[in-house]
């Protein structure tokens, strides 16, 4: 009876600490200083400095990935890093990843929007050039 006991408590404690678990993973949040850079033509580039943020639930070492090609993986090398200050040219949207160095899990992600600006609408007259009045 008090093995049945015991096993039944370690199998709740088991449980508890993966239900903990499970819902700090998901706090993790990844934050983007700007979100947007508008370029004055489509083909411009955008030339920007970027600041990452991130705050994890509990210490942790975290990597920061992105889609675009020029910049490589970065890891952090203690868990009080919080903050990354990156410099990009780009054309197009970037999309970056925080990840778990050991675990390789996905904790967060951001987007830099690249927008052109609209071209200037021509306003179209609305008498005649020769009108008297």
């Amino acid at each position: 009876m008090t093995f049945k006991l015991i096993q039944a408590t370690l199998v709740i404690i088991l449980l508890c600490n993966i239900t903990y678990a499970a819902g700090q993973e998901s706090t993790a949040s990844l934050s983007l200083s700007p979100q947007f850079c508008i370029t004055a033509d489509v083909e411009q580039s955008c030339e920007i400095e970027l600041v990452l943020n991130w705050e994890t639930p509990y210490p942790q070492v975290v990597c920061i990935m992105s889609d675009h090609n020029e910049l490589e993986k970065w890891c952090a090398d203690s868990p009080n890093t919080h903050s990354l200050t990156l410099k990009v040219e780009t054309q197009k949207d970037i999309q970056f990843v925080m990840i778990d160095k050991e675990s390789h899990q996905t904790l967060a992600g951001v987007k830099l929007k690249v927008t052109p600006t609209s071209a200037p609408q021509v306003r179209r007259r609305y008498r005649n050039p020769w009108s008297l009045f």
